[in-house]
C-alpha cells in the first residue's frame, strides 16, 4: 500500500481494463463521481502540507506526498477494480452460484447498490439543478466543488437509504424462502 510506483502501475492497469470492459463512457462517468472524494482528500493533504503539519516533526511535504499519494491512487484503482468485477457479474449469476447464503446476500446487496448508485447519479444531478439556487452558473472552483460535493453527498445518502431498504428486503426473502445452515 505504501509503494507509490506499485499503486501507479495498479491504477494505470485498472484504468486500461476499465476502458476496455465496462467502456470508456462509463469509466469516465465513474471517475467524475469519484472526483469530489479524491479532490477533497487532495485538498486536505495540501492544507496539511501548507500548514506544516506532520507527525514527529518530519518534513510535511515529504510525509504527505508519501502518505497521501499512494492512498489516493489506491482509492481510485480499488474503485475501478470493483467496477470491472461488477461488470462481469449479474445478480442472476450471483444467485446461481454455490456460495453460502450468508455471504451471497452481501454480494447481491453490493451489486444492487452499485447499480443503483451509478444509475441514479444523473437523476440526482437533474433534480438538484431544478432548485433555484442552482440556476445560476457557478463562478469559480469553490462553487463548482461545493456543487459537486453536494451531488456526491446526495448520492451517498440515497445509496445508504437503498442499502437499508434492499438489505431488509433481502433478509426477509432469505428468512421466508431459504433455510440457512446453522
Amino acid at each position: 500500500m505504501h509503494d507509490l510506483f506499485l499503486q501507479s502501475v495498479a491504477l494505470i492497469l485498472s484504468l486500461i481494463v476499465a476502458f476496455i470492459k465496462p467502456g470508456w463512457r462509463s469509466t469516465l462517468q465513474n471517475l467524475k463521481i469519484l472526483s469530489p472524494f479524491v479532490g477533497m482528500l487532495a485538498v486536505i493533504y495540501a492544507l496539511f502540507i501548507l500548514l506544516g503539519i506532520s507527525p514527529q516533526g518530519t518534513n510535511a511535504l515529504d510525509y504527505w506526498v508519501s502518505y497521501g499519494m499512494p492512498r489516493l491512487l489506491l482509492l481510485i484503482s480499488s474503485f475501478m477494480v470493483f467496477r470491472i468485477c461488477f461488470s462481469f457479474v449479474s445478480v442472476n449469476d450471483l444467485i446461481s452460484s454455490r456460495l453460502d447464503i450468508r455471504y451471497l446476500k452481501y454480494l447481491i446487496l453490493g451489486k444492487i447498490l452499485y447499480d443503483a448508485a451509478f444509475h441514479s447519479f444523473d437523476k440526482i444531478r437533474y433534480w438538484q439543478n431544478m432548485s433555484p439556487s442552482m440556476k445560476k452558473a457557478p463562478k469559480g472552483f469553490t462553487e463548482r466543488f461545493k456543487r459537486s460535493l453536494a451531488t456526491t453527498l446526495a448520492l451517498v445518502l440515497y445509496t445508504l437509504a437503498e442499502a437499508e431498504n434492499k438489505g431488509r428486503q433481502i433478509d426477509d426473502i432469505i428468512r421466508h424462502c431459504h433455510k440457512e445452515r446453522t
